[in-house]
Protein backbone atom coordinates (compact mmCIF):
# COMPACT_ATOMS: atom_id res chain seq x y z
CA UNK A 1 0.00 0.00 0.00
CA UNK A 2 3.28 2.06 0.82
CA UNK A 3 4.22 2.40 -2.84
CA UNK A 4 0.27 2.40 -4.25
CA UNK A 5 0.29 5.98 -2.04
CA UNK A 6 3.65 6.99 -3.18
CA UNK A 7 2.32 7.27 -6.66
CA UNK A 8 0.32 10.41 -6.05
CA UNK A 9 2.32 12.68 -3.50
CA UNK A 10 3.32 14.99 -6.11
CA UNK A 11 0.12 15.67 -8.03
CA UNK A 12 -0.78 19.12 -6.67
CA UNK A 13 3.01 20.86 -6.57
CA UNK A 14 2.86 19.13 -10.00
CA UNK A 15 -0.07 19.62 -11.88
CA UNK A 16 0.85 23.39 -13.28
CA UNK A 17 4.41 22.16 -14.26
CA UNK A 18 3.53 19.36 -16.09
CA UNK A 19 0.07 20.29 -17.45
CA UNK A 20 1.70 20.93 -20.95
CA UNK A 21 3.26 17.56 -20.89
CA UNK A 22 2.13 15.72 -24.40
CA UNK A 23 3.65 12.44 -23.44
CA UNK A 24 1.53 9.42 -23.99
CA UNK A 25 1.97 6.65 -21.69
CA UNK A 26 -0.23 4.11 -23.86
CA UNK A 27 2.45 4.10 -26.65
CA UNK A 28 0.20 6.36 -29.16
CA UNK A 29 -1.13 10.14 -29.57
CA UNK A 30 -5.22 10.82 -29.35
CA UNK A 31 -6.93 13.57 -30.53
CA UNK A 32 -9.45 13.92 -27.43
CA UNK A 33 -7.37 14.65 -24.04
CA UNK A 34 -9.07 13.33 -20.58
CA UNK A 35 -9.98 16.85 -19.84
CA UNK A 36 -12.03 17.66 -23.42
CA UNK A 37 -13.95 13.79 -22.91
CA UNK A 38 -14.69 14.71 -19.54
CA UNK A 39 -16.50 18.26 -20.15
CA UNK A 40 -18.23 16.40 -23.46
CA UNK A 41 -20.42 14.17 -21.01
CA UNK A 42 -23.74 15.92 -20.97
CA UNK A 43 -26.99 15.01 -19.77
CA UNK A 44 -26.39 11.25 -18.82
CA UNK A 45 -27.82 10.57 -15.12
CA UNK A 46 -27.82 6.63 -14.21
CA UNK A 47 -29.68 8.37 -10.77
CA UNK A 48 -27.30 6.91 -8.08
CA UNK A 49 -26.84 3.47 -9.66
CA UNK A 50 -23.66 1.64 -8.19
CA UNK A 51 -20.96 0.13 -9.88
CA UNK A 52 -18.54 -2.47 -7.54
CA UNK A 53 -15.11 -3.19 -8.32
CA UNK A 54 -13.94 -6.56 -7.03
CA UNK A 55 -10.06 -6.08 -5.97
CA UNK A 56 -7.34 -8.14 -4.32
CA UNK A 57 -4.03 -7.72 -3.02
CA UNK A 58 -1.33 -8.54 -0.57
CA UNK A 59 -2.36 -6.04 2.02
CA UNK A 60 -4.65 -6.72 4.58
CA UNK A 61 -6.62 -3.66 3.53
CA UNK A 62 -7.17 -2.45 -0.02
CA UNK A 63 -4.74 0.27 -1.80
CA UNK A 64 -5.68 3.37 -3.13
CA UNK A 65 -6.06 3.08 -6.07
CA UNK A 66 -9.86 2.49 -6.93
CA UNK A 67 -11.30 4.48 -3.95
CA UNK A 68 -9.89 7.00 -1.06
CA UNK A 69 -9.34 5.12 1.73
CA UNK A 70 -9.66 6.52 5.54
CA UNK A 71 -6.63 7.47 7.85
CA UNK A 72 -6.10 9.01 11.39
CA UNK A 73 -2.67 10.23 10.77
CA UNK A 74 -3.43 13.35 9.68
CA UNK A 75 -0.07 14.49 9.79
CA UNK A 76 0.75 12.15 6.70
CA UNK A 77 0.12 14.87 3.84
CA UNK A 78 0.91 11.84 1.11
CA UNK A 79 -2.35 10.07 2.30
CA UNK A 80 -4.06 13.30 2.43
CA UNK A 81 -3.28 13.91 -1.60
CA UNK A 82 -3.82 10.04 -2.25
CA UNK A 83 -7.71 11.01 -0.21
CA UNK A 84 -7.94 14.29 -2.36
CA UNK A 85 -6.93 12.79 -5.59
CA UNK A 86 -9.13 9.99 -5.40
CA UNK A 87 -12.44 11.64 -4.27
CA UNK A 88 -12.11 14.54 -7.09
CA UNK A 89 -12.15 11.34 -9.25
CA UNK A 90 -15.10 9.82 -7.25
CA UNK A 91 -17.18 13.18 -7.48
CA UNK A 92 -16.40 13.85 -10.85
CA UNK A 93 -18.08 10.56 -11.56
CA UNK A 94 -21.13 10.99 -9.84
CA UNK A 95 -21.31 13.96 -10.65
CA UNK A 96 -20.72 13.64 -14.09
CA UNK A 97 -22.94 10.56 -15.04
CA UNK A 98 -24.59 9.96 -11.40
CA UNK A 99 -22.84 6.78 -10.72
CA UNK A 100 -21.45 5.70 -7.35
CA UNK A 101 -18.26 3.75 -7.11
CA UNK A 102 -18.11 0.71 -4.83
CA UNK A 103 -14.73 -1.20 -3.87
CA UNK A 104 -15.28 -5.32 -2.59
CA UNK A 105 -11.58 -6.00 -1.79
CA UNK A 106 -10.15 -9.43 -1.51
CA UNK A 107 -7.16 -10.10 0.49
CA UNK A 108 -4.99 -12.65 -1.26
CA UNK A 109 -1.41 -13.12 -0.09
CA UNK A 110 -0.69 -15.12 -3.04
CA UNK A 111 -2.14 -13.29 -5.54
CA UNK A 112 -2.21 -15.33 -8.60
CA UNK A 113 -4.36 -18.93 -8.69
CA UNK A 114 -5.49 -18.26 -5.22
CA UNK A 115 -8.43 -16.66 -3.54
CA UNK A 116 -9.31 -14.03 -5.99
CA UNK A 117 -9.77 -16.35 -8.80
CA UNK A 118 -11.28 -18.79 -6.75
CA UNK A 119 -14.02 -16.31 -5.22
CA UNK A 120 -14.60 -15.10 -9.04
CA UNK A 121 -15.19 -18.55 -10.30
CA UNK A 122 -17.32 -19.38 -7.46
CA UNK A 123 -19.35 -16.02 -7.14
CA UNK A 124 -20.39 -16.46 -11.40
CA UNK A 125 -21.04 -20.12 -11.01
CA UNK A 126 -23.99 -19.01 -8.26
CA UNK A 127 -25.21 -15.92 -10.57
CA UNK A 128 -24.75 -13.38 -8.06
CA UNK A 129 -24.19 -10.05 -9.59
CA UNK A 130 -22.12 -8.76 -6.71
CA UNK A 131 -19.67 -6.77 -8.59
CA UNK A 132 -19.47 -5.39 -12.36
CA UNK A 133 -15.56 -4.77 -12.74
CA UNK A 134 -13.45 -7.69 -11.39
CA UNK A 135 -9.68 -6.64 -11.25
CA UNK A 136 -7.21 -9.42 -10.60
CA UNK A 137 -3.77 -9.83 -11.41
CA UNK A 138 -2.74 -10.54 -14.95
CA UNK A 139 -1.99 -14.09 -14.86
CA UNK A 140 -5.40 -14.78 -13.57
CA UNK A 141 -7.15 -12.13 -15.95
CA UNK A 142 -5.39 -14.46 -18.56
CA UNK A 143 -7.01 -17.68 -17.06
CA UNK A 144 -10.52 -16.31 -16.57
CA UNK A 145 -10.55 -15.15 -19.77
CA UNK A 146 -9.35 -18.42 -21.76
CA UNK A 147 -11.91 -20.06 -19.36
CA UNK A 148 -14.90 -17.76 -20.67
CA UNK A 149 -15.83 -15.71 -17.83
CA UNK A 150 -14.57 -12.68 -19.24
CA UNK A 151 -16.28 -9.60 -21.45
CA UNK A 152 -14.63 -9.09 -24.91
CA UNK A 153 -13.91 -5.30 -24.29
CA UNK A 154 -14.00 -4.07 -27.64
CA UNK A 155 -18.17 -5.08 -27.11
CA UNK A 156 -18.97 -3.03 -24.23
CA UNK A 157 -21.16 0.03 -24.68
CA UNK A 158 -19.39 3.19 -23.96
CA UNK A 159 -16.04 1.68 -23.49
CA UNK A 160 -13.36 2.94 -26.22
CA UNK A 161 -9.90 1.00 -25.82
CA UNK A 162 -8.26 3.12 -28.71
CA UNK A 163 -8.24 5.78 -26.55
CA UNK A 164 -5.17 7.36 -24.52
CA UNK A 165 -6.12 6.56 -21.18
CA UNK A 166 -5.86 2.63 -22.13
CA UNK A 167 -2.36 1.28 -22.40
CA UNK A 168 -1.90 0.44 -26.37
CA UNK A 169 0.82 -1.07 -26.67
CA UNK A 170 -0.27 -3.72 -24.05
CA UNK A 171 -3.67 -3.99 -25.41
CA UNK A 172 -2.13 -4.51 -29.09
CA UNK A 173 0.03 -7.71 -27.46
CA UNK A 174 -3.05 -9.38 -25.91
CA UNK A 175 -5.56 -9.05 -28.10
CA UNK A 176 -6.30 -12.90 -29.83
CA UNK A 177 -8.23 -12.65 -33.12
CA UNK A 178 -9.54 -8.89 -32.31
CA UNK A 179 -10.48 -9.73 -28.67
CA UNK A 180 -9.86 -7.83 -25.70
CA UNK A 181 -10.77 -9.81 -22.57
CA UNK A 182 -8.66 -8.05 -19.71
CA UNK A 183 -6.93 -4.19 -20.04
CA UNK A 184 -4.58 -1.76 -18.38
CA UNK A 185 -4.63 2.25 -18.32
CA UNK A 186 -4.38 5.23 -16.57
CA UNK A 187 -7.16 4.19 -14.59
CA UNK A 188 -5.00 1.83 -12.02
CA UNK A 189 -2.00 3.27 -10.84
CA UNK A 190 -0.51 -0.64 -9.62
CA UNK A 191 -0.24 -1.47 -13.04
CA UNK A 192 2.39 1.71 -13.45
CA UNK A 193 4.38 0.39 -10.53
CA UNK A 194 4.93 -3.02 -11.85
CA UNK A 195 6.97 -1.37 -14.61
CA UNK A 196 10.73 -2.81 -14.79
CA UNK A 197 13.56 -0.68 -14.87
CA UNK A 198 17.19 -0.73 -14.27
CA UNK A 199 18.10 1.90 -11.26
CA UNK A 200 22.05 3.12 -11.29
CA UNK A 201 23.97 5.18 -9.06
CA UNK A 202 25.18 8.07 -10.76
CA UNK A 203 27.71 8.80 -8.19
CA UNK A 204 29.32 5.33 -8.75
CA UNK A 205 29.64 6.26 -12.56
CA UNK A 206 31.08 9.51 -12.28
CA UNK A 207 34.00 7.78 -9.59
CA UNK A 208 34.32 4.99 -12.22
CA UNK A 209 34.46 7.71 -15.33
CA UNK A 210 31.48 5.60 -17.35
CA UNK A 211 30.15 6.74 -20.22
CA UNK A 212 26.69 8.84 -19.66
CA UNK A 213 24.21 5.82 -19.72
CA UNK A 214 21.31 8.66 -20.70
CA UNK A 215 23.32 9.28 -24.01
CA UNK A 216 23.50 5.97 -24.71
CA UNK A 217 19.81 5.09 -24.44
CA UNK A 218 18.98 8.67 -26.93
CA UNK A 219 21.60 6.82 -29.71
CA UNK A 220 20.08 3.73 -29.06
CA UNK A 221 23.15 2.21 -27.53
CA UNK A 222 21.87 0.97 -24.43
CA UNK A 223 22.73 -2.72 -24.71
CA UNK A 224 23.13 -5.98 -22.59
CA UNK A 225 26.67 -5.85 -23.65
CA UNK A 226 26.69 -1.84 -22.22
CA UNK A 227 25.50 -3.15 -19.24
CA UNK A 228 27.94 -6.35 -18.84
CA UNK A 229 30.75 -4.06 -19.37
CA UNK A 230 29.52 -1.22 -16.93
CA UNK A 231 29.01 -4.46 -14.17
CA UNK A 232 32.34 -5.49 -14.43
CA UNK A 233 33.50 -2.45 -13.22
CA UNK A 234 32.95 -2.94 -9.54
CA UNK A 235 33.79 -6.46 -7.55
CA UNK A 236 35.24 -6.35 -4.04
CA UNK A 237 34.85 -9.29 -1.41
CA UNK A 238 34.09 -7.23 1.84
CA UNK A 239 34.47 -9.90 4.38
CA UNK A 240 36.52 -11.70 2.83
CA UNK A 241 34.73 -14.99 2.82
CA UNK A 242 35.82 -16.01 -1.27
CA UNK A 243 32.35 -15.13 -2.76
CA UNK A 244 30.72 -12.46 -3.91
CA UNK A 245 27.28 -11.52 -2.43
CA UNK A 246 24.88 -9.34 -1.37
CA UNK A 247 27.29 -8.00 1.45
CA UNK A 248 29.76 -7.13 -1.22
CA UNK A 249 30.18 -4.30 -3.86
CA UNK A 250 29.41 -5.50 -7.01
CA UNK A 251 28.26 -4.65 -10.05
CA UNK A 252 24.75 -5.57 -10.65
CA UNK A 253 21.98 -6.56 -8.19
CA UNK A 254 18.57 -8.51 -10.00
CA UNK A 255 16.71 -11.48 -9.80
CA UNK A 256 15.44 -14.15 -12.15
CA UNK A 257 12.90 -11.76 -13.64
CA UNK A 258 15.89 -10.42 -15.09
CA UNK A 259 15.96 -13.39 -17.57
CA UNK A 260 12.26 -12.13 -18.34
CA UNK A 261 12.65 -9.25 -18.70
CA UNK A 262 15.53 -8.64 -20.99
CA UNK A 263 14.56 -11.55 -23.79
CA UNK A 264 11.19 -9.40 -24.18
CA UNK A 265 13.76 -5.89 -23.79
CA UNK A 266 15.25 -7.99 -26.45
CA UNK A 267 12.48 -7.88 -29.13
CA UNK A 268 12.17 -11.98 -28.56
CA UNK A 269 8.25 -12.96 -27.48
CA UNK A 270 7.47 -16.69 -26.03
CA UNK A 271 4.25 -16.49 -28.11
CA UNK A 272 3.33 -14.30 -30.80
CA UNK A 273 0.55 -13.29 -32.51
CA UNK A 274 0.15 -14.30 -36.33
CA UNK A 275 -1.31 -13.27 -39.62
CA UNK A 276 -4.33 -14.94 -38.70
CA UNK A 277 -5.01 -13.52 -35.38
CA UNK A 278 -3.93 -16.50 -33.01
CA UNK A 279 -0.77 -16.90 -31.27
CA UNK A 280 2.35 -19.76 -31.86
CA UNK A 281 5.17 -20.52 -30.31
CA UNK A 282 8.12 -17.92 -31.01
CA UNK A 283 10.20 -18.69 -27.91
CA UNK A 284 13.08 -20.87 -30.14
CA UNK A 285 15.12 -19.39 -32.91
CA UNK A 286 18.25 -18.66 -34.28
CA UNK A 287 18.37 -14.61 -32.80
CA UNK A 288 16.59 -15.83 -29.35
CA UNK A 289 19.32 -18.85 -28.89
CA UNK A 290 21.97 -15.37 -28.78
CA UNK A 291 19.69 -13.70 -26.96
CA UNK A 292 19.61 -16.18 -24.13
CA UNK A 293 23.24 -16.52 -24.36
CA UNK A 294 24.48 -13.09 -24.00
CA UNK A 295 21.71 -12.43 -20.83
CA UNK A 296 23.48 -15.44 -19.40
CA UNK A 297 26.93 -14.21 -19.41
CA UNK A 298 25.46 -10.95 -16.99
CA UNK A 299 23.54 -13.73 -15.18
CA UNK A 300 25.97 -16.21 -14.93
CA UNK A 301 28.99 -14.45 -14.14
CA UNK A 302 29.30 -14.75 -10.02
CA UNK A 303 31.73 -12.24 -9.86
CA UNK A 304 29.47 -9.22 -10.82
CA UNK A 305 25.94 -10.02 -10.97
CA UNK A 306 24.41 -10.86 -7.94
CA UNK A 307 20.88 -12.64 -7.61
CA UNK A 308 18.12 -12.45 -4.72
CA UNK A 309 17.11 -15.57 -5.87
CA UNK A 310 20.33 -17.02 -4.20
CA UNK A 311 19.32 -15.90 -0.80
CA UNK A 312 15.85 -17.04 0.21
CA UNK A 313 17.65 -19.11 3.07
CA UNK A 314 18.52 -15.80 4.55
CA UNK A 315 15.51 -14.00 4.28
CA UNK A 316 11.79 -14.89 3.01
CA UNK A 317 12.06 -11.14 0.90
CA UNK A 318 15.92 -11.56 -0.54
CA UNK A 319 15.34 -8.60 -2.73
CA UNK A 320 15.89 -6.15 0.08
CA UNK A 321 19.43 -7.38 0.76
CA UNK A 322 20.36 -6.91 -2.59
CA UNK A 323 18.51 -3.58 -3.29
CA UNK A 324 19.82 -2.78 0.49
CA UNK A 325 23.00 -2.99 -1.38
CA UNK A 326 22.49 -0.60 -4.15
CA UNK A 327 20.98 2.05 -1.32
CA UNK A 328 24.15 1.63 0.76
CA UNK A 329 26.42 2.66 -2.25
CA UNK A 330 27.81 -0.83 -3.52
CA UNK A 331 26.58 -2.11 -6.32
CA UNK A 332 26.42 -0.05 -9.88
CA UNK A 333 22.79 -1.37 -11.00
CA UNK A 334 19.67 -2.38 -9.74
CA UNK A 335 16.91 -4.44 -11.20
CA UNK A 336 13.59 -2.51 -10.37
CA UNK A 337 9.83 -1.55 -10.85
CA UNK A 338 9.23 1.77 -10.98
CA UNK A 339 7.24 1.25 -7.42
CA UNK A 340 10.58 0.35 -5.61
CA UNK A 341 12.13 3.93 -5.73
CA UNK A 342 10.11 4.58 -3.05
CA UNK A 343 12.91 1.75 -1.24
CA UNK A 344 15.62 4.48 -2.31
CA UNK A 345 14.37 7.14 0.16
CA UNK A 346 17.34 6.40 2.06
CA UNK A 347 19.63 6.61 -0.13
CA UNK A 348 22.88 9.00 0.34
CA UNK A 349 23.97 8.64 -3.20
CA UNK A 350 21.51 9.95 -6.35
CA UNK A 351 20.66 7.44 -8.92
CA UNK A 352 18.96 7.32 -12.36
CA UNK A 353 16.72 4.85 -14.04
CA UNK A 354 16.93 3.06 -17.57
CA UNK A 355 15.06 1.36 -19.83
CA UNK A 356 15.82 -2.92 -19.97
CA UNK A 357 19.09 -2.73 -22.50
CA UNK A 358 18.54 -3.49 -26.06
CA UNK A 359 19.62 -6.70 -27.60
CA UNK A 360 22.36 -4.88 -30.24
CA UNK A 361 22.01 -1.41 -31.50
CA UNK A 362 20.36 -2.40 -34.46
CA UNK A 363 16.93 -3.40 -32.25
CA UNK A 364 14.86 -0.68 -33.74
CA UNK A 365 13.11 0.07 -29.98
CA UNK A 366 13.43 -0.64 -26.36
CA UNK A 367 10.64 -3.21 -25.00
CA UNK A 368 9.57 -3.19 -21.07
CA UNK A 369 7.78 -6.26 -20.20
CA UNK A 370 5.27 -5.65 -17.25
CA UNK A 371 5.48 -7.98 -14.09
CA UNK A 372 2.51 -10.12 -14.96
CA UNK A 373 2.57 -11.38 -11.05
CA UNK A 374 2.39 -7.63 -9.53
CA UNK A 375 0.14 -5.93 -12.18
CA UNK A 376 -3.41 -5.81 -11.99
CA UNK A 377 -6.02 -5.66 -15.01
CA UNK A 378 -9.56 -4.51 -14.98
CA UNK A 379 -11.87 -6.63 -16.64
CA UNK A 380 -16.13 -7.22 -16.32
CA UNK A 381 -17.24 -10.50 -15.81
CA UNK A 382 -19.59 -12.00 -18.53
CA UNK A 383 -22.51 -11.74 -16.52
CA UNK A 384 -22.55 -8.09 -16.85
CA UNK A 385 -25.11 -7.30 -19.73
CA UNK A 386 -27.91 -4.69 -20.66
CA UNK A 387 -28.14 -0.98 -19.16
CA UNK A 388 -25.59 -2.06 -16.56
CA UNK A 389 -22.79 -2.98 -18.92
CA UNK A 390 -23.48 0.28 -20.68
CA UNK A 391 -23.25 1.91 -17.67
CA UNK A 392 -19.81 -0.15 -16.15
CA UNK A 393 -18.63 1.13 -19.84
CA UNK A 394 -19.01 4.57 -19.80
CA UNK A 395 -17.38 4.58 -15.62
CA UNK A 396 -14.28 2.92 -16.88
CA UNK A 397 -13.83 5.16 -20.30
CA UNK A 398 -14.91 8.39 -17.75
CA UNK A 399 -12.72 7.23 -14.67
CA UNK A 400 -9.83 6.84 -17.30
CA UNK A 401 -10.33 9.90 -18.19
CA UNK A 402 -10.36 11.39 -15.09
CA UNK A 403 -7.16 9.65 -14.66
CA UNK A 404 -5.51 10.81 -17.65
CA UNK A 405 -6.60 14.29 -16.71
CA UNK A 406 -5.40 13.92 -12.96
CA UNK A 407 -2.64 11.92 -12.24
CA UNK A 408 -0.29 10.26 -15.41
CA UNK A 409 2.03 13.38 -15.05
CA UNK A 410 2.17 13.37 -11.24
CA UNK A 411 3.71 10.15 -11.78
CA UNK A 412 6.53 10.73 -13.26
CA UNK A 413 7.70 13.24 -10.24
CA UNK A 414 6.49 10.11 -7.86
CA UNK A 415 8.73 8.16 -9.42
CA UNK A 416 11.84 10.48 -8.88
CA UNK A 417 11.34 11.89 -5.65
CA UNK A 418 14.12 10.73 -3.98
CA UNK A 419 16.57 11.38 -6.65
CA UNK A 420 19.13 14.28 -5.68
CA UNK A 421 18.96 15.91 -9.13
CA UNK A 422 16.11 15.64 -11.60
CA UNK A 423 16.82 17.00 -15.40
CA UNK A 424 14.87 15.90 -18.48
CA UNK A 425 17.13 13.30 -18.81
CA UNK A 426 15.00 11.36 -16.00
CA UNK A 427 12.11 12.18 -17.36
CA UNK A 428 12.85 11.29 -20.77
CA UNK A 429 13.48 7.97 -19.90
CA UNK A 430 10.47 7.34 -17.99
CA UNK A 431 8.68 8.33 -21.59
CA UNK A 432 10.90 5.26 -23.52
CA UNK A 433 10.08 2.90 -20.77
CA UNK A 434 5.95 3.51 -20.71
CA UNK A 435 5.71 3.95 -23.90
CA UNK A 436 7.16 0.90 -24.65
CA UNK A 437 5.20 -1.16 -22.54
CA UNK A 438 3.86 -4.55 -23.06
CA UNK A 439 2.90 -7.96 -22.11
CA UNK A 440 4.32 -11.61 -23.90
CA UNK A 441 1.51 -13.59 -24.46
CA UNK A 442 3.17 -16.79 -23.63
CA UNK A 443 4.31 -15.48 -20.17
CA UNK A 444 0.86 -14.11 -18.89
CA UNK A 445 -0.67 -17.27 -20.79
CA UNK A 446 2.13 -19.44 -18.96
CA UNK A 447 1.76 -22.12 -22.02
CA UNK A 448 3.84 -25.26 -20.74
CA UNK A 449 5.77 -23.34 -18.47
CA UNK A 450 7.44 -21.87 -20.98
CA UNK A 451 7.96 -18.48 -18.40
CA UNK A 452 9.78 -21.12 -15.93
CA UNK A 453 12.12 -22.44 -18.70
CA UNK A 454 13.75 -19.21 -19.04
CA UNK A 455 14.58 -19.54 -15.09
CA UNK A 456 16.17 -22.88 -15.41
CA UNK A 457 18.13 -21.74 -18.22
CA UNK A 458 20.11 -19.58 -15.63
CA UNK A 459 21.19 -22.21 -13.75
CA UNK A 460 22.34 -25.14 -16.95
CA UNK A 461 25.09 -25.54 -19.00
CA UNK A 462 26.16 -23.47 -21.60
CA UNK A 463 24.12 -24.18 -24.77
CA UNK A 464 21.38 -26.09 -22.51
CA UNK A 465 18.47 -24.05 -24.55
CA UNK A 466 17.84 -26.47 -27.38
CA UNK A 467 17.45 -29.44 -25.12
CA UNK A 468 15.32 -27.55 -22.48
CA UNK A 469 13.22 -25.90 -25.20
CA UNK A 470 11.96 -29.79 -26.19
CA UNK A 471 10.91 -30.87 -22.96
CA UNK A 472 8.59 -28.07 -22.55
CA UNK A 473 7.36 -27.40 -26.57
CA UNK A 474 4.91 -30.73 -26.66
CA UNK A 475 2.95 -29.01 -23.40
CA UNK A 476 3.31 -25.55 -24.59
CA UNK A 477 1.51 -26.08 -27.78
CA UNK A 478 -0.97 -28.57 -26.30
CA UNK A 479 -2.12 -25.89 -23.51
CA UNK A 480 -1.93 -22.89 -26.01
CA UNK A 481 -4.04 -24.72 -28.47
CA UNK A 482 -6.48 -25.35 -25.68
CA UNK A 483 -6.31 -21.51 -25.06
CA UNK A 484 -6.81 -20.49 -28.71
CA UNK A 485 -10.07 -23.53 -29.36
CA UNK A 486 -11.50 -21.50 -25.90
CA UNK A 487 -11.27 -18.38 -27.58
CA UNK A 488 -13.04 -19.10 -31.07
CA UNK A 489 -15.61 -21.03 -29.34
CA UNK A 490 -16.19 -17.67 -28.01
CA UNK A 491 -16.25 -15.69 -31.18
Amino acid sequence: MKKNIALILAIILLMCALAACNTDNGGHESSESGGSFIDSLTGVDYGGAEVTFLTCGIHQTASSEILPNSYSDEENSVLEVVNDALSERYNLVEEKIGVVIREQYIYDPSRHGGTMIEHIRNTLASGTDAYQVCVPDLYDAATLSAEGLLIDLNTVPNLDLTSSWWDQSFNSEITIAGHTYFTIGDIGLVNKDATPCIAFNKNLFEEYDLENPYDLVDSGSWTIDKLIEFSKHLSNDLNNDGVIDYSDEFGYGGQYDDIWCMFYGSGERLASIGSDGYPYLTVYNERSVSVVDNILKLMQDDLHYVSANDYFGVSQYPAELVTQAFIDGRSLFNYSDIGDTDDFRDMADDFGLLPIPKYSEEQEEYNTLINCWTSNAFCIPYTVEGETLEMTGLTLELMGAISEDILVHAYYDVALQYQKTRDDDTVRMLDIIFSTRGCDLGMVFQWGGLDTMLHSLITSESGAFASVYETYKGKAEADMKETVDTYKKLN
